[in-house]
């Protein structure tokens, strides 16, 4: 059963990520003839595309996919309390927050895998391959205020670290506030 509950968080918690790639390559505006980006919208034009015929956008806030977003991760609240906790009702009203807290949660995440990717990387291959091109697009808006205010010294750009450092205390912030929920997701 545990390499179930597994497999499910790990299904649910790829989707989210690739619904925030979608999004946030929407709101950066990133090269979209780039391969990774190209994929992205490929595997998640198959159910974005008919909510988007049904769910029009508004201005340039894509409706429909931060719908489906905020459905994907209903539904791994409601999986992660129906079977991590047996005694769990199918459906509550709490669940409907809880989702934002899992939407937040992945973000959070994901913000840090692409910052240690695009650090690793920029020791791997200064900047010349189109994964750092997309990287860059992605954590730069991020990652620019921070170097506004403490410039790198010398070629070490202590940026990456500062925000990495912000995101823990956010993690253990959330942690503080939700306890064993924030740890579930």
């Amino acid at each position: 059963m545990i390499s179930l509950i597994f497999l499910g968080r790990a299904i649910f918690t790829i989707s989210l990520y690739v619904l925030i790639l979608r999004l946030w390559m929407q709101l950066a505006r990133v090269n979209f003839h780039n391969p990774f980006t190209q994929f992205i919208v490929r595997i998640t034009q198959p159910i974005i595309g008919p909510m988007r015929r049904a769910i029009p956008s508004i201005r340039r806030i894509d409706t429909a996919t931060w719908l489906l977003f905020y459905g994907v991760a209903l539904l791994k609240i409601i999986f992660i309390f129906r079977f991590q906790l047996l005694d769990a009702p199918l459906f509550t009203p709490y669940y409907l927050l809880f989702a934002l807290a899992a939407m937040v949660h992945a973000f959070g995440h994901l913000i840090f895998w692409l910052l240690l990717f695009r650090a690793i990387l920029s020791w791997v291959s200064r900047g010349q391959s189109i994964t750092d091109e997309l990287l860059a697009q992605l954590t730069e808006p991020l990652i620019a205020p921070i170097r506004r205010i403490i410039p790198p010294i010398g070629v070490i750009d202590i940026s990456f670290m500062i925000f990495v450092f912000i995101l823990m205390f956010l993690n253990l912030l959330a942690i503080d506030l939700l306890g064993n929920l924030w740890l579930m997701l």
